[in-house]
């Protein structure tokens, strides 16, 4: 199994939907770039910045990450080597739909965060037009 294929596979138990390719047309979605993908975990790791602001992953119902396939790294090791020194003022690591219980333990989806997440892995054509 590749490494896309092992974090396809993770995302998909984490509650993300996968998509290969091209976005699904989700309107009023928030859509940001990933800086990084960890695999193990299918998460995505997303770096606040002025391109990139941390409202686009936060407040929508629907978010859309969007995912170079050559930043995927096999875990939270590798992404820490990867970023060194120079971690942003803020990095978030996202495993899927916002969670939270209450304190009879039940569970509640998008209470703090999107309640329906998507991550796009690009092919090699569409990173082209970027």
């Amino acid at each position: 199994m590749t490494l896309v294929d092992t974090f396809a596979a993770n995302a998909e138990r984490a509650g993300f939907t996968v998509h290969r390719g091209a976005p699904p047309p989700l309107e009023g979605a928030g859509v940001s770039r990933a800086l990084y993908a960890l695999a193990d975990t299918g998460s995505v790791v997303l770096a606040a910045g002025p391109d990139e602001p941390r409202a686009e992953s936060l407040l929508p119902e629907v978010h859309v990450t969007l995912l170079d396939p050559r930043c995927i790294l096999p875990g939270l090791a590798e992404l820490f080597r990867a970023v060194g020194g120079s971690l942003p003022s803020a990095l978030a690591i996202v495993t899927g739909p916002s969670r939270t219980t209450d304190i009879e333990q039940k569970l509640a989806i998008g209470v703090h965060g999107p309640g329906r997440v998507h991550v796009v892995i690009e092919q090699e054509d569409s990173r082209a037009t970027d």
